[in-house]
């Protein structure tokens, strides 16, 4: 029985071709869909917020954990229901093979390792820093080997530069990682810090299948979907911000694997989206005067461009080949990339809109006023 299913998918390419067709066709349809419902889902959110605004502290604490389970849930299945459909159309396209899975342990040896940690601070085990410290250097260890031993998809993706793409790929993290250390001393995880992280990364892997449009070369412009991370980043401090970013790169290779060269990979998932976690840093900056929405928008503006950066790299070392006519290969890295612009600028309107909200800056100031005041303290 097996035999004969396989043979009715796959018994010759066109067969393959039209199941892809079929899951393509209705990946698009779905995603078209979520789209309103997301847009609707939102303005609903928004106008109970502002029908509610008025009443006492208590009901509002109520609706606003009312309003975040019901984003947990529609978060939850549209990554079920449009990540289902995204990975079959990669598995009928042959694009699932060993190499995947190669990246795929990387990316679950993160995901144990951020998960051991967390847990162990959060039972409050003393040698938690310790164990973080082992993975992040298992992970380290494991990358480093994949770049030795994973050649690129096509002598196409061979880097122009290996060692120049290594040395600016580094600049980069470290010009991430160290202002979000330096930035930021709160590093411990409660129960409240979980579950928002839970939320907002639940939240935009599932408006990251809501897409304007997508680039025939990979990349696309999306509702808002770096918004909920870069609004934890601001809630939460730099470090969880940064941690959570990495988590939403991890789940964006899952949604959309584009594997080409393993550093490429790094660069576009990973360091891409964990430079998320600068969204919070500019709660810093003493010239904004401790506006939200200032503080917000400049954090974020950061934190984007350093994930453009991150694309441009990948761009110009691997995607050389790309260029259109009329473009030198680093040229057409910064213009192609500028998708990543829009997306900012979407995040700036909507993330301000949503700032305006008496009732939203009250609860992101609820969300990080109790660590604040714990670490004056």
């Amino acid at each position: 029985m097996f035999n004969n299913l396989v043979g009715f998918f796959f018994a010759d390419l066109s067969a393959t071709e039209q199941l892809l067709e079929k899951l393509e066709n209705a990946f698009d349809l779905a995603s078209t869909i979520a789209l309103y419902v997301t847009v609707a889902f939102i303005a609903a959110l928004l106008i109970c917020a502002i029908v509610i605004r008025n009443r006492d502290e208590a009901y509002l604490c109520k609706a606003r954990k009312i309003m975040l389970w019901c984003v947990v849930g529609y978060a939850a299945l549209a990554i079920i229901s449009l990540g289902s459909l995204k990975i079959a159309c990669y598995a009928v396209d042959g694009k699932v093979n060993a190499n995947f899975w190669l990246m795929i342990g990387l990316f679950a040896l993160a995901a144990v390792g951020i998960g051991t940690t967390v847990t162990l601070a959060l039972c409050k085990v003393k040698g938690y820093k310790w164990a973080g410290l082992a993975f992040a250097a298992a992970f380290v260890i494991y990358a480093i080997v994949l770049l030795c031993v994973i050649p690129a998809k096509k002598p196409d993706y061979e880097p122009l530069s290996a060692w120049k793409m290594y040395l600016c790929s580094g600049v980069l993290v470290l010009a991430i990682v160290i202002p979000a250390i330096l930035a930021d001393t709160r590093s411990e995880y409660d129960a409240k810090a979980l579950t928002y992280a839970a939320i907002c990364v639940a939240s935009s892997f599932a408006l990251s299948y809501v897409k304007f449009f997508s680039l025939p070369q990979g990349g696309s412009v999306t509702f808002a979907s770096m918004l909920p991370v870069c609004l934890y980043a601001y809630m939460f401090g730099t470090r969880r911000g940064l941690v959570a970013g990495v988590v939403y790169g991890l789940l964006q290779f899952i949604q959309s694997p584009q594997f080409y060269q393993p550093m490429q990979v790094l660069l576009d998932y990973p360091i891409a989206f964990g430079a998320l976690g600068l969204a919070g840093i500019a709660r810093k900056f003493k010239f904004l005067k401790g506006n939200m929405i200032a503080e917000f928008s400049v954090g974020a503006a950061i934190a984007i461009l350093c994930r453009y950066f991150a694309h441009v790299i990948s761009g110009y070392f691997v995607f050389s080949s790309w260029a259109m006519e009329g473009y030198t290969a680093v040229s057409w890295a910064f213009v192609y990339n500028l998708f990543t612009i829009v997306d900012l600028a979407i995040v700036l309107v909507v993330g301000a809109l949503a700032l305006s909200s008496k009732s939203v800056r009250r609860m992101v100031r609820g969300a990080s006023e109790p660590s604040d005041v714990k670490q004056t303290a």
